[in-house]
């Protein structure tokens, strides 16, 4: 991106903060950001595929993309456990329930 595309991109953000205080914020913001990517020929797949590729260079990044990755899963499984065991609670009492009825 040369210094032209920057300063309008910069713009088009900054007036799109401004307006976003207003009412109809979200509508202008978008609006202005759709306009800006049209004027300086942007293409958001360029721009996430050059973003990811960045992204993979950052040295640390991989260490906490696995610490991250590990506590997301072991935070899932407990969730996941944790659900599972509270139905099958849920199903045990009302087998109990419906046993002493018939009892």
């Amino acid at each position: 991106m040369d210094d032209t595309t920057k300063v309008a991109l910069a713009a088009a953000v900054a007036s799109g903060y401004v307006l976003g205080r207003t009412k109809k914020g979200r509508l202008a913001f978008g609006l202005a950001t759709y306009l800006a990517g049209r004027r300086t020929g942007l293409n958001p797949q360029a721009l996430l595929s050059g973003g990811l590729g960045k992204l993979g260079d950052v040295p640390g990044l991989q260490q906490l993309n696995e610490q991250v990755r590990g506590e997301l899963l072991s935070a899932g499984r407990k969730a996941l456990t944790s659900a599972a065991d509270r139905r099958l609670g849920d199903l045990a009492e009302s087998l109990r329930e419906r046993t002493q009825r018939i009892g």
